[in-house]
């Protein structure tokens, strides 16, 4: 963005360098990449601020010289990375930083993001008694018929899908009060459980058709699938959670005490030959 154009997010003009040089039209890299490549730069290092608006097509047009199908295609790219969002009738805005959530902790989805100082929009989509029982996305060793969505999305851009299977006793609890509280509020809160320990698998696939449109997702894109089972101080499973997540927006982190062992080296062992038959 130019000096001249470049807003932070208050309104106060944000200084920037000077207006970058072209694109280089020999690079076997498409001119769309270059561009995309170079406002994520300015981007990631704040020349762009997170919540400032992305100059128009003509302006960037005039700027590096390129057509308005290489604009859109460039902030095409920078959309499906989680750089930017387009706002109907504003225009293109900058979003802010990738969302984390630490593995290392017991904490609920929710409260991951809160510990981050970011207040997640949510929308209950489903709270149903008993539709968990005849779901055949549950875990069948699991009784646990409550089902309940969810949809959460920050900067107005949808970006996770939970659902939720509940124990028969979280039925009576409603829609409404449901829609104010996180899977872990309501067992620690209205069922009075204590979640002792968790297990959690995290893994890439394409989503079913439907919940990969609430994350606009194209039917050949993948999403980050994260399954919690958590277990009740007594050792029984009071919840299974899937949650379907837009990889370019969310990161999971790790920390552990001492080396982490990737791989483990192979060493070929070399067996004694077996002992050549007597003659006869």
């Amino acid at each position: 963005m130019s000096k001249s154009s470049s807003f932070s997010p208050g309104g106060a003009r944000k200084a920037g360098p000077a207006p970058a040089p072209s694109l280089i039209r020999s690079s076997p890299e498409p001119l769309y990449r270059q561009l995309a490549e170079r406002l994520q730069r300015e981007i990631d290092t704040g020349v762009l601020a997170p919540g400032s608006k992305l100059d128009t097509e003509s302006v960037l047009m005039a700027r590096f010289g390129v057509s308005r199908v290489t604009v859109r295609q460039a902030t095409a790219v920078l959309h499906k990375h989680g750089k930017v969002v387009a706002k109907r009738g504003k225009g293109t805005f900058v979003l802010g930083r990738v969302l984390q959530h630490d593995l290392d902790a017991l904490q609920g989805f929710y409260d991951a993001l809160r510990s981050q100082g970011i207040e997640p929009q949510t929308r209950l989509l489903e709270f149903s008694p008993d539709a968990g029982a005849l779901d055949e996305q549950r875990p069948v060793a699991l009784d646990l018929p409550v089902r309940l969505q969810r949809l959460y999305s920050v900067d107005e851009r949808a970006f996770a899908v939970v659902i939720g299977y509940l124990p028969t006793a979280a039925a009576g609890l409603g829609e409404k009060r449901a829609e104010h509280l996180t899977v872990y509020q309501i067992l620690q809160e209205y069922l009075g459980l204590r979640v002792a320990r968790a297990e959690v698998t995290i893994r890439c696939q394409r989503p079913p058709r439907a919940i990969g449109k609430l994350l606009g997702l194209k039917t050949s894109e993948q999403a980050l699938v994260m399954e919690r089972t958590s277990f009740s101080q007594d050792q029984r499973a009071c919840e299974f959670m899937r949650i379907h997540i837009v990889p370019e927006r969310y990161e999971f982190r790790l920390r552990v005490l001492g080396a982490l062992e990737l791989a483990r080296s192979v060493h070929r062992v070399s067996l004694p030959s077996a002992p050549a038959p007597i003659p006869k």
